[in-house]
């Protein structure tokens, strides 16, 4: 029986390792994304700015998590339209903990931002794994005969 890679073995599909692993990726492009919006339009409420990022990176982050993190299993149609209801609830929530953050805490926006990012992809992850792709360990286990 051949032995499974050691990635598979210390992130397997669907765990929160392996959603982190995955979802630097997409936090990096947010953070990118977020930084020169906050640089362009200073006079643009952060909210705003961080709610058009987190949606644009989001669609991003559905296909990467699908690819990657998750599997196929699921029609994209059903991926899509399940996971637009998660990102929709996870942009108002991280915009409105942003602003918050913000409003009380002005000299430290960035590290702040980090912090939300990290809360707010735990809740996508639980969301994600049990709405959208209704991922379960056994369906990822190999088959024996």
């Amino acid at each position: 029986m051949p032995q499974e890679p050691v990635f598979n073995r210390l992130a397997p599909r669907g765990s929160l390792q392996r959603f982190a692993i995955t979802g630097s990726v997409n936090s990096a492009a947010f953070f990118v994304v977020w930084e020169l919006f906050l640089w362009g339009f200073t006079s643009t409420d952060v909210r705003v700015l961080w709610g058009i990022a987190w949606g644009i990176t989001g669609i991003m982050a559905h296909f990467v998590h699908r690819i990657y993190t998750f599997d196929n299993r699921k029609p994209i149609k059903w991926t899509i339209a399940t996971s637009m209801p998660t990102y929709l609830f996870s942009l108002i929530g991280s915009s409105y903990t942003i602003g918050l953050l913000t409003e009380n805490y002005p000299n430290n926006i960035r590290w702040l931002a980090v912090l939300n990012m990290l809360a707010w992809g735990f809740v996508i992850w639980g969301m994600m794994r049990v709405l959208v792709f209704q991922y379960k360990k056994e369906d990822n286990e190999p088959h024996t005969a």
